[in-house]
């Protein structure tokens, strides 16, 4: 017996051309196309503002000129503005003094800007761009146009559109009646953005069936029971709410259909 225990090798058990377990494969992921914003890049990361919906207070933007050459809207520390002279590096961002805050609220298309001297930009009686106010009143109020990817900043005191041609003296003014090519400019934020939010209300994008019904019991008169008490149409047709959720007229069709009800008391 011993002779036997001695010809046993020590260690752990050992299988021949047989494997207990198996490594997990590395699962690949998926290869996605990321598109890369070559302008954006170039521009040190400052991208295009392209709509009114991207246009948000609480965020920094730049003005540039409409040719993209990297010429942007500076504040001089006499209040008035010029055009700074040209980013040449790649990738190299706004000037400090090319930098404003943008004051908006979510429901009003017009906005105001901050410089980094903490006066407000505003146009003065001789059509100036200039930045001496500590509040904002009127004069210090603009809006964003936006056409064919193109956009312009006007004026809401004077109805005159900003021009990227300075002056004699080598001044910003906010003086044309037109949009022209001087008159183009380019918005540039550095912030990501948002996807266009969906406003419809949530009971509206719920199915036809569900949604009807919680307008049933919203509408009705809590102590008549509704249960198959439909006349003059088919309860259970619902293609007539399904269309009216696509075409925006849910609650038009809704209330036809609810007319129809009886023992309604607000029909």
């Amino acid at each position: 017996m011993s002779d036997y225990k001695k010809e046993v090798k020590a260690g752990g058990l050992k299988l021949k051309n047989k494997t207990l377990f198996k490594a997990d494969k590395k699962k690949s992921k998926p290869k996605t196309n990321v598109v890369v914003d070559h302008d954006k890049v170039d521009h040190g990361g400052w991208r295009r503002i392209t709509d009114e919906f991207d246009l948000r207070g609480g965020t920094e933007v730049s003005i540039e000129t409409g040719d993209s050459k990297k010429r942007y809207i500076s504040a001089l520390d006499t209040g008035k503005f010029t055009v700074g002279a040209p980013h040449t590096k790649p990738g190299e961002k706004p000037a400090p003094e090319e930098i404003f805050a943008l004051i908006k609220t979510p429901d009003d298309t017009k906005f105001s800007l901050k410089t980094g001297y903490g006066k407000y930009v505003g146009v003065d009686a001789s059509g100036y761009l200039v930045a001496v106010a500590d509040a904002i009143g009127p004069r210090e109020r603009f809006e964003a146009v936006f056409q064919d990817g193109l956009s312009a900043i006007q004026s809401v005191s004077s109805g005159l559109f900003l021009s990227m041609k300075t002056n004699d003296e080598d001044l910003i003014m906010v003086c044309s009646k037109t949009v022209k090519e001087d008159e183009i400019i380019n918005l540039r934020t550095m912030e990501d953005r948002m996807e266009t939010p969906d406003y419809t209300p949530a009971d509206d994008r719920k199915a036809a069936g569900d949604c009807e019904h919680t307008y049933q019991q919203m509408y009705q008169h809590s102590r008549v029971i509704t249960k198959n008490r439909m006349i003059n149409y088919d309860r259970n047709d619902k293609s007539s709410v399904k269309s009216a959720q696509r075409e925006g007229n849910l609650h038009e069709v809704l209330l036809d259909r609810r007319a129809k009800q009886k023992s309604d008391k607000y029909c």
